[in-house]
């Protein structure tokens, strides 16, 4: 990306660097964690080894515990906040605002007070169409179809996944086909991965948008999957069989009605996540069907890394080349084994909002006080 300068948003997704002196430790540390495996202590043993793997693989550790500045910066929809944010008690206090402690680490709202949660991570997956990909025109580097905030508490293994659709109205940095600044603009935040370069640079400019969109909330890491990486991610799960939610036309010439159970192969797979249909809100029943299919999915993945805690690592490593990650395999280790040792259990958050059409394309004016209060569920804890 370029060099603009752009201090709300600078050093916010540098991860810790790890200490050389670790790596001398991680040796004594590793053979202890392989004497505890062997007299199976299980998940325990299993959160011990990964760790011990990220000391001496260097690699990051991804937790908010360095946060030291939440910078709620400006509306998500280039208004007027519904929400207003105050850094003392206005004297002629709104119904309802914000109150912005310790350089934002602290909030007050409604009365009551929310600590940034220091054992968190968050990743941010998103499911790429490169079918649009031109990286020699503005804004062609392919497009965020799906986009769903990861938030993983570390300490205590809850996992929330945050639904953000493609079509929210947000701010958005433009930049050239040299990946020189332009400017930014209020548009569909699916476009933030166009302006890139289809690869990390498109996934930092997404990371971007969507943290303006939630108030400055700092995102750890990114994985990026295109179409063919998703479908290879199917077939190392054996397929996934689900209920489908709409009548649809198969590619292989069959046809399914709502209800019908099936098992999602190929182009079969890709016809049912893709198929967006007419009207403002089309995109709202294909992130349904992203949804249902993501949960069956996951219990897939869940259930095989309970039988071969390696699974996991196969998956992602299986997977390289179709992503784009700032994930490493150390941190996979740590993710996963974490997840599964707190009962790899998950929910899903959506946003309300309204859709209207703009310049002849469709967005979505997510509901501010809906938004600011997933932000609260997932990245903050009440204290009082």
């Amino acid at each position: 990306m370029s060099s603009q300068t752009n201090g709300r948003y600078q050093g916010r997704f540098t991860a810790r660097k790890q200490q050389s002196a670790r790596r001398i430790t991680g040796g004594v540390l590793a053979l202890v964690i392989l004497l505890l495996s062997v007299t199976r202590l299980g998940s325990e043993a299993l959160k011990l080894l990964a760790y011990a793997d990220i000391f001496i693989g260097g690699g990051r550790m991804l937790v908010y515990g360095n946060v030291e500045n939440v910078d709620m910066g400006e509306s998500l929809n280039g208004k007027t906040k519904s929400l207003p944010i105050f850094d003392s008690v206005p004297e002629d206090a709104p119904e309802d605002y914000i109150l912005r402690l310790n350089d934002g680490t602290t909030l007050v709202y409604q009365g009551h007070t929310y600590e940034l949660n220091r054992d968190l991570t968050t990743i941010l997956f998103m499911g790429i169409d490169h079918t649009v990909q031109d990286t020699n025109l503005v804004g062609r580097g392919g497009q965020s179809d799906t986009m769903v905030l990861v938030g993983l508490d570390t300490k205590t293994g809850k996992t929330t996944l945050l639904n953000i659709t493609r079509d929210a109205y947000a701010q958005v940095d433009v930049y050239s086909v040299s990946n020189v600044f332009l400017e930014t603009r209020n548009e569909q935040i699916t476009l933030a991965y166009a302006y890139g370069d289809g690869r990390h640079g498109s996934c930092e400019n997404a990371m971007r948008s969507v943290s303006r969109l939630l108030f400055g909330l700092p995102i750890s890491s990114y994985l990026a999957l295109d179409m063919d990486g998703i479908v290879a991610a199917n077939e190392a799960v054996g397929g996934v069989k689900l209920n489908v939610l709409t009548d649809i036309d198969f590619p292989d010439g069959t046809h399914a009605n709502q209800g019908d159970l099936v098992e999602l192969h190929g182009k079969n797979l890709d016809r049912y996540l893709r198929t967006r249909g007419g009207g403002l809100e089309s995109n709202v029943k294909r992130m349904e069907r992203h949804k249902q299919y993501l949960t069956a999915f996951a219990s897939l993945v869940i259930s095989r890394s309970k039988d071969n805690i390696t699974f996991p690592v196969d998956l992602f490593s299986a997977l390289a080349p179709y992503m784009v990650t700032n994930l490493e395999i150390p941190d996979v280790t740590f993710l996963s084994s974490t997840f599964l040792s707190h009962g790899a259990d998950f929910s899903f958050r959506d946003i309300d909002g309204s859709y209207d059409l703009l310049n002849g394309s469709s967005v979505c004016y997510l509901d501010e006080v809906d938004l600011f209060e997933a932000v609260l569920q997932m990245f903050y804890i009440r204290v009082d």
